[in-house]
């Protein structure tokens, strides 16, 4: 990581302390720890009403555009 902080000083500015390491460090394993408090909730993407019916992937494979399948999807 480029600390661009180190090098006030030669333009005449304060440089400051720096954080101790440790402490810095143990900030960042703490929001590790807790990032499934952080983990958004949403609605489900399928639902029942935008599902599709099981005849859809014969139908598709045939009437289909079969770029959008791999060669082995396309070989079924």
């Amino acid at each position: 990581m480029h600390q661009s902080d180190r090098v006030l000083r030669q333009f005449r500015f304060r440089q400051p302390i720096p954080v101790a390491p440790e402490r810095f460090k143990s900030h960042y394993i703490q929001m590790w720890e807790d990032r499934y408090d952080y983990i958004p909730t949403r609605e489900p993407i399928i639902i029942p009403e935008l599902a599709c019916v099981l005849e859809y992937m014969p139908w598709f494979r045939i009437h289909g555009k079969p770029y959008l399948l791999s060669a082995e999807e396309r070989q079924r």
